[in-house]
């Protein structure tokens, strides 16, 4: 295998939404912090993301919207039509100091993945995923979308069959949004049924081009796998992609404040594990997560499948010093087994009725034989 490459930057360290954003955690910079204590990621592993350019950012989101976000960065003031018309100065999508220069430095991120794996290889771009970001305004704490632009990336690159395969406890619409006809893209997303942006049902589901699979609140470990065994993958197989990208969110697990699925980051190691083997060519990202510890070791461990390592079963005191001393303004305080380990406790269960029974109708509505 190639050698996978880790994408990250300090602006995601040096600036946050502010208040009691949900986002206003560290996460990029504590999973770097972790990877570097725990001495998986050697020098020539890791690159800088470099800040995309407002005139390359034009060629999916409209130049109005790319003044007014540079613009209001620079002002730190928005008029209240402008707010209105591209959904800035929002709770979930604030004014504050870096709002251009980190999602742009997302998408610089992704781009350069896309350029690092084309000729076979792995790249993570941490603080990547912005999957709820549209064309003309920002959406979902996500002021550009990353993931358009390396899907057009690879295009441009000279790879067609590309699956997106969205983790994320919230679905897509962002993504979706943006290739509305794309025949060669195959969009998965396996989100929480009921949960903001309320897209992403199983009406939506279209043959080889959209997979919708909205799970019931308190899906466990057990009924995760068995909906990515018996649907995704194979489905996946099926469309036979040229390329993977993966936007690997973290907040469908246990415990992340804004979802209610019960997953441990066990089940989401065996679902990258499988994902992996299915391209040579994989782009992971980041994505939502707003627990601190949950997030950090989550990615540290996907880091270390990218880049064909074994997630590591104990922690050097240097690793658990660092995750003790992660904080949030939440009064909630972790417990003991987020601070001593990457790896979660298996959170197995009963695979209820509903869960077998929504496989069942997607694969109809996929066209899959399952006999």
């Amino acid at each position: 295998m190639s050698k996978a490459v880790l994408i990250g930057s300090e602006i995601y360290r040096n600036s946050q939404f502010g208040g009691k954003h949900p986002l206003s955690i560290p996460r990029v910079s504590a999973v770097l912090d972790l990877i570097r204590a725990i001495g998986i990621c050697d020098k020539e592993e890791y690159q800088t993301g470099p800040c995309a350019k407002p005139e390359l950012l034009q060629r999916f989101h409209t130049p109005e919207y790319i003044s007014v976000l540079k613009k209001t960065e620079a002002s730190q003031e928005i008029s209240e039509i402008d707010a209105k018309t591209y959904n800035i100065g929002s709770l979930s999508n604030p004014v504050f100091p870096e709002m251009f220069k980190r999602p742009a430095t997302s998408v610089g991120s992704s781009l350069l993945a896309a350029d690092l794996v084309i000729d076979g290889g792995r790249a993570y771009s941490l603080g990547g995923g912005l999957h709820h970001g549209m064309a003309g305004y920002a959406n979902g704490f996500c002021f550009l979308n990353d993931l358009a632009f390396a899907i057009h990336r690879l295009r441009e690159l000279g790879i067609q069959r590309v699956a997106y395969i969205d983790l994320d406890a919230h679905h897509c619409d962002g993504v979706t949004a943006a290739f509305p006809e794309d025949e060669n893209l195959f969009i998965v997303s396996a989100h929480e049924e009921k949960r903001w942006p309320f897209t992403g049902g199983i009406e939506e589901n279209l043959v080889d081009r959209f997979l919708n699979v909205p799970l019931p609140s308190q899906c466990n470990d057990t009924e995760y796998m068995f909906v990515f065994e018996n649907l995704v993958f194979p489905l996946l197989e099926r469309f036979q992609p040229e390329a993977l990208v993966i936007q690997g969110g973290a907040d469908a697990l246990k415990d992340d404040p804004m979802s209610r699925l019960s997953l441990s980051n066990q089940v989401l190691y065996k679902v990258l594990g499988v994902l992996l083997g299915l391209s040579h060519r994989v782009i992971l990202t980041g994505g939502g997560g707003y627990n601190p510890w949950t997030v950090s070791r989550l990615w540290t461990g996907f880091w270390a499948l990218l880049s064909g390592r074994s997630i590591p079963e104990s922690l050097p005191a240097t690793a658990i010093d660092l995750l003790k001393s992660l904080s949030w303004q939440r009064k909630t305080v972790p417990k003991e087994s987020l601070l001593t380990s990457v790896r979660d406790i298996p959170l197995e269960g009963q695979l209820r009725m509903e869960v077998r029974n929504l496989v069942e109708q997607v694969l109809i509505l996929h066209r899959y034989n399952v006999n």
